[in-house]
């Protein structure tokens, strides 16, 4: 089952003078560790929700391969709504999510493995009696938390009986779950300073004829304009111009050698754009192989690099 990703970095804490997603976590910064570890579990999409600082974060973040969406009413809104926000529009890119505020840099990629091994609706990692995060959410459930309209924010959605009986805790040996960085003073934390980001393989899979026409930037590309029906709120969403998405779209349709797009414009709605049923099965078929790489560089990381394999830290 693809599991997905949604972080909330969009600033909402009011008379906070420092911003959290951009404090120091050791060698990196909280949000950059954040996505990455998730990404080197495989979480896939990452979905990010901004609002504070939205365009510096937006650019720190920009070559990380994630989707932002920005809330532009965070100074007005709690952090529940910006959950909502990116669960509704994860929902249908993945049959489950992980969710976590971005002040949470230090859990383990270990940690996430094990919860994605988990079939169950919802499950919470554990340690030493506490719950941390990040908590996965199946599919299933997000219709619950959706309609949950009490004061107390995804923890009262979580709380709702129909839903808690739900919940798995897992026991993990991982203090990173339950440790938050909200401070200047949080990053002086020896398990936060001390820290450094594991070496990890990252395997690319770029296709090309007389140039490279299709890279996981176009699959990201295609996957947003298909699911939005839109060109340009993919292009704003990945931070290119409209002209560059159009020219990204036209060398990649010359390379592929047939349409891309069926694209419908005017009537009371707007245009619409969508892929052809060949370029779908292009794109799932480019997805598939991407993971299989994914994997054989997995094992072959382990093979060539044994003395950074399995470390975490």
């Amino acid at each position: 089952m693809k599991t997905g990703a949604l972080i909330i970095a969009d600033g909402h804490e009011k008379g906070r003078e420092d911003f959290r997603p951009l404090l120091p976590a050791g060698d990196s910064t909280v949000i950059r560790r954040i996505i990455i570890t998730l990404k080197q579990a495989g979480a896939d999409p990452v979905v990010v929700v901004t609002g504070l600082q939205g365009d510096v974060l937006e650019k720190h973040i920009a070559k990380l391969g994630v989707i932002c969406l920005r809330n532009e009413d965070y100074e007005n809104t709690q952090m529940f709504y910006s959950i909502c926000m990116g669960l509704d529009y994860i929902r249908n890119l993945c049959g489950r999510v992980f969710v976590l505020p971005a002040k949470f840099p230090m859990f383990l990629p270990a940690t996430v493995r094990r919860m994605m091994e988990t079939e169950d609706p919802v499950v919470c990692p554990v340690r030493n009696g506490m719950r941390g995060h990040p908590v996965l959410l199946s599919s299933s459930v997000i219709d619950d938390i959706l309609a949950y309209e009490g004061e107390f924010g995804l923890q009262g959605a979580l709380m709702q009986k129909h839903v808690a009986d739900q919940i798995r805790e897992v026991e993990v040996e991982d203090d990173g779950i339950i440790l938050a960085v909200e401070t200047k003073e949080d990053c002086a934390h020896p398990l936060v300073e001390e820290s450094r980001i594991a070496v990890y393989p990252q395997v690319e899979l770029s296709l090309g004829r007389n140039e490279e026409f299709f890279s996981p930037f176009m699959a990201q590309f295609l996957s947003l304009i298909d699911y939005t029906g839109s060109i340009q709120t993919a292009c704003r969403q990945l931070h290119i111009s409209y002209t560059k998405g159009w020219s990204l779209l036209k060398s990649a349709q010359q390379q592929i050698g047939f349409p891309v797009l069926i694209t419908k414009s005017g009537g009371a709605n707007g245009g619409c754009s969508q892929l052809t049923p060949r370029s779908r099965d292009f794109l799932s078929r480019y997805l598939a192989m991407e993971q299989a790489l994914s994997r054989e560089g997995e094992r072959l990381f382990q093979r060539y690099f044994p003395e950074y394999a399995g470390k975490e830290t």
